[in-house]
């Protein structure tokens, strides 16, 4: 999958950026917002080389404003209006996407992949709505194609056996685990690390042996993911990640 150009930030990490070519400017342009991240404007013969140094001169500022995003991303989801995106990192696969939209003489909004890395949404694109739809109908489909291997997988290499795996829109729980060992996975997972993600699939397995959290059930969840309490921890900002466009409002329970 084709990975999205990234800085590494006086901290310690690494943020993504987008590149838009425009023929219409001499100079380069950086713009960063809680929904879009960072996003830099660049003329047609600038090469990539020289784009990374300007945002290596601008490491302060960049690191500056995405700390202040980061702190008031989460409210975002609370308004109606939210632009569908120009692009966006599914990290629990190490994917970038970006969308481009169609206008064409269908009432409705429908979203699919167009080749590797790039996402085209065709009908009525100016309605808003729809299109969030119709992004949110795809991204449950890519869960589909990347969780429920992984479950798999999973189950195998531990022994522990389940009945079904549902990918679904969850509103408010990243996963669960029904007493006839079915999963329900929340799509939104995607925008989780690796490692995140298969601590969420090992714990719902778990409950297929245990369906409370009980000693015993973390008994098993430990044997089987060695960094489990640190993960745990980890799950109850885990929500910070999940894009504004989702419109879904996460919390730590699993």
């Amino acid at each position: 999958m084709r990975v999205m150009p990234y800085i590494d930030l006086l901290d310690g990490r690494k943020l993504n950026y987008i590149i838009l070519r425009s023929l219409n400017i001499k100079y380069l342009r950086i713009k960063m917002s809680a929904r879009t991240g960072l996003v830099v404007i660049a003329p047609n013969n600038f090469k990539e080389d020289q784009i990374e140094k300007l945002l290596t001169n601008k490491l302060e500022w960049i690191t500056k404003h995405l700390d202040c995003f980061e702190n008031i991303h989460h409210l975002l989801g609370e308004f109606e209006s939210i632009p569908p995106p120009l692009f966006f990192n599914l990290s629990a696969g190490s994917e970038s996407w970006q969308v481009e939209y169609r206008e064409s003489k269908s009432k409705t909004v429908s979203a699919r992949t167009d080749k590797i890395g790039r996402i085209l949404v065709c009908g009525s694109v100016k309605n808003q709505k729809s299109c969030l739809y119709a992004l949110k109908r795809w991204l449950a489909r890519r869960a589909k194609e990347v969780l429920i291997p992984q479950v798999e997988f999973l189950a195998k290499s531990t022994g522990l056996q389940f009945n079904r795996v549902y990918i679904k829109n969850q509103r408010t729980r990243w996963a669960s685990c029904s007493s006839y060992g079915i999963i329900s996975l929340n799509s939104k997972l995607l925008f989780l690390s690796p490692e995140q993600v298969r601590y969420v699939l090992i714990h719902e397995l778990c409950h297929t042996l245990e369906r409370n959290h009980t000693h015993r059930f973390w008994m098993h969840l430990r044997q089987f993911e060695p960094n489990a309490d640190k993960l745990h921890s980890q799950m109850r900002e885990a929500w910070k990640k999940i894009p504004a466009w989702t419109n879904q409002r996460i919390n730590s329970g699993l």
